[in-house]
């Protein structure tokens, strides 16, 4: 597996039956140059925050602490509000904390430990470059800031202006490509480019999936990515260069738009919603507040379960007893779990129904939203297979040509590989895994699935490769069950 450099692109929020020929001809051809990894997953819950978290540290929520792209938790500040999309929240969290925003350390910590840096290029928000970059900020472009640090606006100069982040969402992007282009991959010090887009996602949200805009907007990613990757050919960068490019999740569209918080207005008056706080499809303990016991949960619970917009109700790991019929969060990360991020976790979590109709343009993929605004005309963020379910396709000089893998693989697992191609060596063990079978076609490793039931309609379905767990959905029709749990 020797290579020397990395680059990861990632397309956020790109589904991957959205790859055709006739709308990504670029894209769809890398199949036949590397390996794509046909059963990638993102980790529950599938926000853009989460995944940026999950793919830097090569663990889950439960042990890195960021477990939505809102959150709620004392050390945030007066209200007690993360808001992730914004890198000067997190930076205050970490100065509140003493540099635990994250729990466990970042790519960019393991890279330096060997002298090597990591860069950055996006196009996103603030919060989820920063996240990247938080702990090593020496290489990062973001046309939306500079971060407070006078080395940064220095570095954006050699590129000229930015484009104003009211611009068009593609000047944005041409941007961040030309940053990984002219800046990073040319640069013998940086071992890994990030290029992180913030599109297919922004129009996806505000247009719909299938719509006219959406379809134009992959279509002139695809061109760009096309042309980012001739100049690096022609400038023989990928010669020695291991390549991802990536989604960070897919997308559903919602049938309704309603936030948890309006929802629970329709509950009967149960006095420890005082004590609770409604955060996307998470209930979160109010700051400063007791700890509910099982006992005063129960009734929200029984009141839950009856909701025809809810798939399943899953609860704090300490709160499993509080009624039957939950099943414990950390279900979702196949019991990956640290103490530290034990007060990080919500109390419960509420993944909405979810069905397999198509949208208005011929999509596939609907869910009972809990988190979006009226605006929004598509949603990520639930147990759906359509959210869970993201692009993944492995390139380089030893990477197996033309293969289109089966095996269950996720977003946990790029920095384990990554880590195992340069020989970077982590403090405390990954729950990702190295994705060896990208490289080695006699490696046959060890497969199984992994089923919770709490109740007949509430189902946790994931899968086991060589220990390390990806989900594949929660709950959901039973007829797709039947067609695509085999």
């Amino acid at each position: 597996m020797a290579t020397s450099r990395v680059l990861i692109v990632v397309l956020d929020g790109l589904r991957p039956d959205l790859v055709t020929e006739e709308r990504m001809p670029f894209v769809h051809s890398l199949a036949a140059e590397g390996t794509r990894l046909t059963r990638y997953a993102a980790a529950y819950p599938p926000h853009t925050r989460v995944q940026v978290a999950t793919m830097c540290t090569g663990t889950y929520p439960g042990q890195h602490g960021i477990v939505s792209n809102v959150m709620v938790l004392e050390e945030a500040g007066e209200d007690g509000i993360l808001d992730t999309s914004d890198f000067r929240q997190i930076a205050e969290l970490d100065r509140r904390t003493q540099g635990r925003a994250i729990l466990r350390p970042p790519l960019a910590d393991l890279l330096a430990a060997r002298g090597q840096r990591l860069a950055v290029a996006a196009s996103g928000s603030t919060g989820s470059s920063w996240l990247w970059a938080r702990t090593q900020p020496f290489r990062l472009v973001n046309p939306r800031s500079v971060f407070g640090l006078p080395d940064l606006a220095a570095l954006r100069e050699k590129l000229g202006p930015p484009p104003d982040p009211t611009d068009s969402s593609l000047e944005l992007v041409r941007y961040a490509i030309r940053a990984a282009r002219d800046l990073f991959l040319p640069d013998p010090d940086v071992a890994v480019t990030v290029l992180w887009l913030h599109e297919p996602d922004a129009t996806f949200h505000f247009a719909g999936l299938g719509s006219p805009e959406s379809e134009s907007v992959l279509r002139q990613l695809d061109e760009l990515l096309a042309r980012f990757f001739d100049h690096l050919a022609a400038r023989r960068l990928l010669n020695d260069l291991l390549v991802f490019v990536l989604s960070d999740h897919g997308q559903s569209t919602p049938l309704h738009h309603r936030s948890l918080s309006e929802l629970l207005r329709q509950a009967p008056p149960l006095p420890v919603l005082d004590r609770l706080v409604p955060a996307g499809d998470f209930l979160f303990r109010r700051p400063g507040s007791t700890t509910p016991k099982p006992a005063e949960l129960a009734p929200l619970i029984e009141w839950l379960l009856e909701q025809p917009w809810v798939g399943a109700v899953l609860a704090h790991p300490s709160l499993t007893s509080a009624r039957p019929g939950t099943a414990a969060l950390t279900a979702v990360w196949g019991g990956s779990l640290e103490r530290d991020a034990l007060e990080r976790l919500p109390l419960l979590a509420v993944s909405p129904t979810w069905r397999a109709d198509q949208n208005e343009f011929g999509v596939a993929g609907v869910v009972t939203a809990l988190t979006e605004q009226v605006a929004l005309r598509s949603t990520h963020g639930s147990g759906s297979p359509f959210e869970l379910q993201a692009f993944a396709v492995m390139l380089g000089p030893n990477i197996r040509k033309g293969f289109a893998s089966r095996i269950p693989a996720g977003v946990v697992d790029i920095v384990p590989t990554i880590a195992a191609v340069l020989g970077l060596t982590p403090e405390q063990p990954f729950a990702g895994r190295v994705l060896q079978e990208a490289f080695d076609e006699s490696w046959q490793p060890s497969i199984r699935s992994e089923l919770c039931r709490p109740t007949p309609g509430a189902i946790v379905l994931g899968w086991r490769t060589e220990g390390t767990f990806y989900l594949d959905r929660i709950a959901g029709p039973d007829q797709f069950w039947d067609d695509r749990s085999g």
